[in-house]
């Protein structure tokens, strides 16, 4: 019931009228507190939704609590922080419909005579498995729902609050009751005095941080336990932790901690900020409870960490680990329940999977999994070691509103118009007032994502670009371009030529990652990093065959003692033959001799023999012993020299060149940029080490190939008038315009989560000037799109969507294992 009142205000909020743009508008502060607060992703919608909730919050209150007894909630920042902004909201009344069934609830429940704890009680009780608020979980929202949903009907209620253990409060040992739901908390607030409240995390809740910060602790026979949950159900409180935190804390309960520490983990050298937490929350949370921490993958694989793992299982019952595939960073949930022995170790590679059951043979974790951690390297940053050293930014071209167009003969107008208008001399004007210098001024064609345009450059703009130490105008130049938009989501680009940046939203994230970084004399330093060519070397021929490292006795000294001893039992009565045999003997004594010595030795013997007895048939058995014992000898030398050759060739192929390209495979497979779009959407990304290396470096040659190649390919599109239009068959571009043979397109076109068709038309519409006084040559009802351009990127794009199809494996992370589903808990 009360769930539904929630659900019918969120869309009234975020469908109706003009709320949410209202709520953007004037909620900004809460936005960025709620960020930094919560987690980094918090927007207006999760805004939304925290209103929705106080609105619901308000209404049960008003219907429980007399006016006077409302009035400490009414004074409570929190409280004020929403209803202040549910004051510019427009249009109220249209919420009342949406909580009219909860208010005859309330009214019928009150006056059959329904307790009013029982009333809050029955109001709190959520369904079995129902998902938490979003801003609630934050980023461990996957694990906590995979948590209550395998639970079945024995599912304990999550008590929505975390709270801060003595070594991190600020001000007192005692514990600080922290509720992220606002029905919970004005509930406290009518109850429980302002300065035994808190809201949000007190270390980092800064702009509505309430005054008071003195503090309570819930025990079993406290009262105020049957007002906050369902009373069919324990409460299962959920406890979030930070390393980074421990620097923050109170250093006289730091200092008592820290003995209770030593004292618990006394082989544990390191001073595992988790045993803090592990040893806090086993007190505090008792025989029920989960603690969640963010930490290093060296707690669960490294070995001088064992002890500390060996001690974590006689603390808790059962752990669960969690990875982020494109970080280095685990999130550790342990569950505590004094009623069972410790149960097991789960592990789940992201939190798009479930998680499996881990052997501890070992003593480690994640034995199994913990090479993953170390397969992830950084694109780029300027904190830590990463593949590219340099990034540069697209190109800025002054009152690049107006010197950008679609189309040429529309620019060559515009800037005539605007140098009639404008009272700057010609020799102050972007381009020169003459016809005739104007057309030969310096032009080219730059390629942007998706969209190629008529860019016209001063000489003063390229030489600017030149100086900025990127790369040369006049040279092909592969550039990783990556970018990353709440509309458009994640997208990956290769071009060879610079890109602008008003090709680029505002907000849209972008990083460009050449493969080198020429300078003003046309020299070039390599952009790829040389630590990420010995971090790919360190990875990559530790994994070539063995066999292949040298053609020496060694590699085949066991089958050639047992043919060389086949052929000396038939050579030692012949020592015409058996002196061959004696030194090849001798060459096996040393295992560093190489094997084209034992080679030139058999083929002497094989030849020796044969001019001796060939044809001799009382020798026909000896023929062919030694024969077939030189024969498995020779066949396994050439394929050794074969292995050898290869090794070597795909030694000779680990380049920085390769890795650059190896990176645009990775970045262009579907099942990465989804991945990465749903974990981190931070910029830039990290990028995993495949099993095949050599592999994904073809993939990324052809992909890089193919989309230049395809700029320069024949149009097949057609652009047709509204008079042969055929509904059903041809796209429509606007009133006038319509696209034929749009059957030849790919039939899925996506850049991130936009369709690709739609954005490249959008994109190649004229828009009206940000300029005002080119606005009035601006008619809108016949403005065109240029159409060669159009149709061209239209079918270029489909074109690279069938090449992405056709080299890209089904699979990007290869030898899965099986997986094993969470166990209910009892």
């Amino acid at each position: 019931m009360i769930g539904e009142a929630i659900l019918n205000i969120q869309q009234q909020l975020q469908f109706a009228g003009n709320f949410r743009n209202e709520v953007a508008q004037h909620g900004d502060h809460l936005i960025k507190t709620f960020k930094k607060s919560f987690f980094p992703t918090f927007n207006v919608d999760d805004l939304l939704k925290m209103l929705s909730e106080h609105i619901v919050a308000d209404c049960i209150s008003s219907h429980l609590f007399t006016s006077d007894e409302l009035g400490e909630l009414k004074a409570d920042p929190i409280y004020l922080a929403f209803h202040n902004l549910l004051q510019f909201l427009e249009q109220k009344d249209a919420f009342n419909e949406a909580i009219h069934q909860l208010k005859e609830k309330i009214d019928v429940l009150l006056d059959n005579g329904t307790d009013r704890n029982e009333l809050y009680t029955q109001l709190m009780g959520r369904e079995e498995g129902e998902e938490l608020p979003d801003y609630f979980n934050g980023m461990f929202k996957s694990l906590m729902k995979k948590h209550l949903n395998n639970a079945g009907q024995h599912a304990q209620y999550l008590y929505p609050s975390f709270t801060l253990p003595p070594f991190l409060d600020n001000e007192a040992k005692s514990n600080t009751i922290v509720c992220y739901d606002l029905l919970v908390y004005y509930w406290c607030a009518v109850v429980i005095s302002e300065s035994k409240r808190s809201y949000g995390n007190s270390l980092s809740f800064v702009d509505i941080q309430p005054k008071g910060q003195t503090h309570f602790e819930f025990t079993e026979e406290d009262s105020n336990l049957d007002k906050l949950i369902n009373l069919n159900r324990e409460p299962v409180q959920i406890v979030f932790g930070t390393i980074q935190q421990m620097s923050l804390g109170n250093r006289s309960a730091h200092k008592e901690w820290t003995n209770k520490v030593k004292k618990a983990f006394s082989g544990d050298q390191k001073r595992n900020p988790v045993s803090y937490w592990l040893l806090w929350a086993k007190k505090r949370l008792g025989n029920n409870g989960i603690l969640v921490i963010r930490g290093d993958h060296s707690l669960a694989a490294a070995p001088e960490y064992k002890f500390w793992r060996d001690k974590v299982t006689e603390v808790c019952h059962r752990v669960y680990i969690q990875a982020h595939q494109y970080s280095q960073q685990l999130v550790y949930c342990f569950i505590f329940d004094k009623e069972n022995d410790f149960d097991g170790v789960y592990y789940a590679p992201s939190y798009l999977e479930d998680f499996s059951e881990i052997s501890q043979d070992s003593g480690d974790w994640i034995t199994l999994s913990s090479e993953e951690y170390t397969k992830f390297l950084c694109m780029y940053s300027q904190k830590e070691k990463s593949i590219f050293q340099q990034a540069v930014s697209p190109i800025q071209l002054k009152n690049k509103s107006w010197v950008t167009d679609f189309n040429k003969k529309q620019l060559v107008s515009k800037v005539a118009d605007l140098q009639k208008e404008s009272s700057k001399t010609v020799a102050q004007a972007v381009l020169p007032d003459n016809k005739k210098e104007f057309e030969e001024a310096y032009l080219k064609v730059y390629q942007k994502p998706f969209v190629k345009k008529w860019v016209y450059l001063s000489e003063e703009d390229t030489k600017a670009w030149t100086n900025a130490h990127s790369f040369g105008l006049d040279k092909e130049q592969p550039v990783l371009c990556i970018g990353s938009n709440a509309a458009t989501g994640f997208d990956i680009i290769s071009t060879n030529a610079p890109v602008l940046s008003d090709f680029f939203d505002r907000k849209h994230q972008v990083t460009l990652l050449p493969l080198k970084m020429y300078k003003e004399d046309a020299s070039f330093d390599d952009n790829v990093s040389d630590w990420a060519l010995q971090r790919f070397k360190q990875y990559y021929i530790p994994r070539l065959p063995e066999a292949g490292k040298k053609s020496t006795v060694a590699s085949l000294k066991g089958l050639l003692i047992y043919e060389i001893g086949l052929i000396s039992k038939h050579t030692q009565r012949l020592p015409v033959l058996h002196k061959f045999t004696q030194k090849i003997e001798g060459i096996i004594e040393k295992e560093d001799n190489e094997l084209d010595l034992i080679q030139v030795q058999l083929q002497a013997l094989q030849n020796k023999m044969l001019q001796l007895y060939r044809g001799a048939t009382e020798k026909k058995s000896m023929l062919s012993a030694i024969n077939s014992s030189i024969s498995n000898l020779s066949n396994e030398i050439k394929d050794l020299e074969k292995i050898q050759i290869e090794r070597t060739l795909k030694e000779s192929e680990l380049t920085k060149e390769n890795i650059f390209f190896y990176c645009l495979a990775i970045l262009n497979h579907p099942t990465y940029q989804n991945d990465y779009q749903k974990e981190l959407v931070a910029m830039p990304p990290r990028i995993p080490l495949l099993n095949d290396f050599w592999k994904w470096v073809k993939i990324g040659k052809k992909v890089y190939a193919s989309s230049i190649q395809l700029m320069n390919e024949e149009v097949n599109l057609e652009v047709i008038g509204e008079d042969e239009y055929e509904k059903g068959k041809d796209i429509k571009l606007n009133n006038t315009q319509y696209l034929r043979n749009a059957d030849l397109l790919y039939h899925q076109m996506h850049w991130g989560n936009t369709d690709l068709k739609e954005l490249i038309i959008q994109q190649y519409k004229e828009r009206k000037p940000l300029n005002r006084s080119l606005r009035k040559y601006f008619k809108e009802e016949i403005s065109n799109i240029n159409l060669i351009e159009l149709v061209k990127n239209l079918e270029t794009q489909s074109q690279l969507q069938q090449v992405l199809e056709e080299v890209m494996p089904e699979e990007l992370f290869e030898n899965k294992k099986p997986v094993l589903k969470l166990r209910k808990r009892s």
